[in-house]
């Protein structure tokens, strides 16, 4: 028996950003959980601090179950003890993936089941397959699912096999600005989004219209030959090499901070080369300095966030990524949030998934939207 758990565990929703992510957090589960039971795991087990709304959605998948869950228990506390009462092999998966379809999973539970470990991200997992569940029981001191992978590898010395990196196996949804490159994703067909989220998209379709214009905008670049693309954040070097590879533009990266969720030392040990940039010359002036230097920017901004130590709420981060100053009470993050929109390039704002799957997607997200080049006609020469 291969067992497929989720987590969800609702947050505070005090404003309209706030509530689309999450709505939009219980339809990616609520599809992966489908989209499980499709690839064959025999029992889908949903852990939560809010099963009664669960329980009232129709069509969950026949093989679930739910778990109430204790909202003040780190998500590592409640994984661990799952895995103390399971034998069997099992995969994470956090509240889902929003575009790993059947097929994805189907091959990631044969692979447990002969044998890997596996996850889509060493440094920064959102999902984990493991052939034994006791391999979780250590886990009860993780605050944040993306260490678990690294802690399997460190504390155990289990060999941890990596997902073939796309956009499918890294974009997870965690903020607004994943929701902006879901609906692109989906309008130009680029990836299958499950038929729960593709429904929400469609609701929140006017609250992430701008902020999926300025994505949109910034992905453009990428086909453009002579135009440059610069991309902040932790970004991977997987990431960087499809960038230099699959797309027209020339490419400035700026790299940061990977694995800073997944480490234990942050957020106190982070330090950013942009957030140096910022303290000297001001978070306005440092957009500023990037609309001289490329033609588009997709920012990862959760690493300058915390080297300046601006006490953004989640709301406060989420109607930044959502280009939304007046929504937003941290008062320099609503300077510097003013500043990028009004810059003469589009800049993408966002977390981590928007610079991993997020670009991967964005590569041919932006070649779909461009118009296809005519093709020439090449006279046949007479036999």
């Amino acid at each position: 028996m291969t067992t497929f758990w989720l987590c969800l565990r609702p947050q505070p929703t005090t404003t309209d950003a706030d509530r689309i992510v999450e709505q939009a957090r219980l339809a990616c589960l609520l599809d992966t959980a489908q989209r499980a039971h499709d690839a064959g795991f025999t029992q889908i087990a949903i852990h939560t601090t809010d099963p009664e709304t669960i329980a009232a959605t129709p069509a969950l998948p026949p093989n679930t179950t739910l778990h109430r869950t204790d909202p003040q228990s780190p998500i590592g506390a409640i994984v661990a003890a799952a895995a103390r009462a399971a034998t069997d092999p099992v995969c994470y998966a956090g509240a889902g993936m929003p575009a790993m379809t059947a097929d994805h999973w189907r091959d990631l539970r044969e692979r447990i089941e002969a044998g890997e470990t596996v996850a889509n991200s060493l440094h920064s997992a959102d999902l984990l397959g493991v052939p034994r569940a006791s391999a979780l029981a250590g886990l009860a001191g993780e605050t944040v699912d993306n260490s678990f992978a690294l802690r399997l590898r460190n504390d155990l010395g289990l060999e941890i096999a990596q997902l073939q990196r796309s956009a499918a196996t890294l974009l997870d949804l965690d903020t607004p600005a994943d929701l902006a490159l879901l609906s692109l994703a989906e309008e130009t067909d680029v990836l299958e989004i499950g038929p729960r989220l593709s429904a929400a998209l469609a609701q929140f379709e006017s609250t992430i219209a701008p902020a999926r214009e300025r994505l949109a905008a910034a992905l453009d670049v990428l086909t453009q030959q002579e135009q440059q693309l610069m991309a902040i954040g932790r970004i991977s070097a997987a990431v960087w090499s499809a960038l230099d590879r699959d797309t027209a533009a020339r490419i400035r990266v700026i790299s940061e901070e990977r694995g800073l969720r997944a480490r234990t030392a942050a957020p106190t040990s982070v330090r950013s080369l942009l957030g140096l940039h910022a303290e000297a010359v001001g978070a306005p002036a440092l957009i500023d300095s990037l609309a001289e230097l490329a033609d588009a920017v997709v920012f990862d901004t959760r690493p300058l966030f915390t080297h300046l130590s601006w006490v953004a709420s989640r709301a406060d981060r989420f109607a930044a990524d959502l280009g939304d100053p007046d929504s937003i009470a941290e008062p320099q993050l609503r300077q510097f949030v003013q500043a990028a929109i009004a810059a003469p390039i589009p800049i993408a704002l966002g977390g981590h998934s928007l610079v991993s799957g997020g670009l991967l997607g964005g590569i041919d997200i932006a070649w779909t939207r461009r118009e296809p080049t005519p093709k020439l006609t090449v006279p046949q020469t007479p036999a």
